[in-house]
């Protein structure tokens, strides 16, 4: 069961210094894309709002991250445990001597060792390691940790080939990760593209606000301008998120 205090990887907790950092440059990016679109401080204040939509798709970006180091270091985890219970430990025994292992790895602030600390805990504590796993899973949101558990857990009840399981885990994972890191490979050519792509439209409405204004004053000038104008940045950052997406695989 978690605890107070634990760390729970579907949300992101940013410190000050990140909220402060993220918050102006989320204000800064809708406040010049509402003087490009609208070339109305009013209206480029409106468009400032949306920082929250900025703040949200950064959590999210923070989020995929940690997890993504999370099972990599889980990976690891694997391989020593899979060496600590070929040399005859038990399962309870192989867990304690995998964190003195992957403190050799890590630092002490990693999530792998926060987590792997709290189940040795958990084991000191005469909790099983059952319910240690499953609280781990459930905090991660992680797939492999998840099937993992589940895995681990139905092995350790029925007597099963825990060496086999954790042997086949780790291979998995490491295939998820090796495919990943070559689709990322493969895409990310096309990712600065799309990202070039991105700033075309308001590039050449800039170019067009400093060489030509008098071109573009009935869209800032004009109710039915302003309304075009609307509709045109909605388009814009509907077209950005469509081609985030497209240039983005998981595994």
């Amino acid at each position: 069961m978690s605890q107070q205090g634990d760390i729970f990887y579907n949300r992101s907790d940013y410190t000050k210094k990140e909220w402060t950092l993220h918050i102006l440059w989320g204000i800064a990016y809708y406040f010049i894309m509402g003087m490009i679109f609208f070339n109305h401080l009013m209206f480029a204040g409106i468009a400032c709002l949306g920082v929250y939509f900025h703040i949200k798709e950064q959590k999210s970006l923070s989020v995929k991250k940690r997890k993504y180091i999370l099972r990599e270091q889980f990976r690891e985890a694997m391989y020593t445990l899979s060496s600590s219970l070929s040399a005859g430990r038990s399962a309870e025994q192989a867990f304690i001597q995998t964190l003195a292992d992957l403190r050799i790895l890590y630092d002490h602030q990693t999530d792998i060792i926060t987590e792997w600390s709290l189940i040795v805990k958990k084991l000191n504590m005469n909790e099983t390691i059952e319910s240690a796993l499953e609280d781990f899973a459930m905090r991660a949101g992680v797939e492999d940790i998840h099937n993992f558990t589940g895995v681990f857990i139905m092995a350790k009840r029925t007597g099963g080939d825990l060496i086999r399981i954790i042997r086949e885990t780790t291979h998995m994972i490491n295939e998820k990760i090796e495919i990943q890191k070559e689709i990322d490979l493969l895409v990310v050519q096309k990712q600065f593209e799309q990202k070039i792509l991105s700033y075309i439209i308001p590039g050449m409405i800039l170019f067009f606000q400093l060489t030509s204004p008098d071109f573009l004053s009935p869209l800032y000038e004009t109710f039915i301008g302003r309304l075009v104008m609307v509709f045109a940045l909605f388009l814009y950052l509907l077209s950005r998120k469509i081609g985030e997406k497209i240039v983005t695989i998981e595994v």
